[in-house]
């Protein structure tokens, strides 16, 4: 049993078990009907391979896409992908927008890291005036905000003077 439910494994392939099946008691031709029904979907997953396997028409999830290893590109719907010749591949690749690098993740982890830490400053300073001014500021932000917060901001405090009186 794996991390996301019972499973059979051959090799490099693993095929989940289904529900009517016992991880415990399953039989070796059970299982080996569903490694095979496994490698077969895998097989029918690649529709057409051009350059040595460069470039890939595949299907996927949400139906056809064509793939160089690096990017992804949609098939139109009116094409049909088992007909599509290497230039169309090509095209259509050229076409394909282009994800952003992962590098702009990092910059934006960095700028939320030192928030943190500005916050956690002012924190370590004095303990109890900031949950002081903490109640003041929210009790500002309520006014500005619309009914409803209104009345779910009351609900709150009501239950927190119960939970304090009781």
């Amino acid at each position: 049993i794996g991390r996301f439910g019972p499973f059979a494994k051959a090799g490099k392939t693993y095929a989940s078990l289904g529900k009517e099946d016992d991880p415990y008691s399953i039989e070796l031709a059970r299982a080996i009907e569903l490694i095979d029904a496994k490698r077969e979907a895998e097989a029918k997953r690649e529709i057409a391979v051009f350059d040595d396997g460069k470039i890939k028409v595949l299907q996927g999830r949400f139906g056809p896409y064509i793939t160089d290893g690096e990017v992804n590109a949609r098939i139109p719907k009116d094409a049909d992908p088992t007909e599509l010749t290497a230039v169309d591949c090509r095209r259509l690749l050229a076409e394909a927008p282009r994800k952003p690098k992962r590098g702009a993740r990092g910059k934006a982890a960095a700028k939320s890291k030192a928030a943190t830490t500005a916050e956690a400053k002012p924190k370590a300073k004095a303990k109890p005036k900031p949950k002081a001014k903490a109640k003041t500021s929210a009790a500002k932000r309520t006014t500005t905000k619309s009914a409803t917060a209104k009345k779910a901001t009351t609900g709150r405090t009501a239950t927190a003077g119960s939970a304090a009186k009781g």
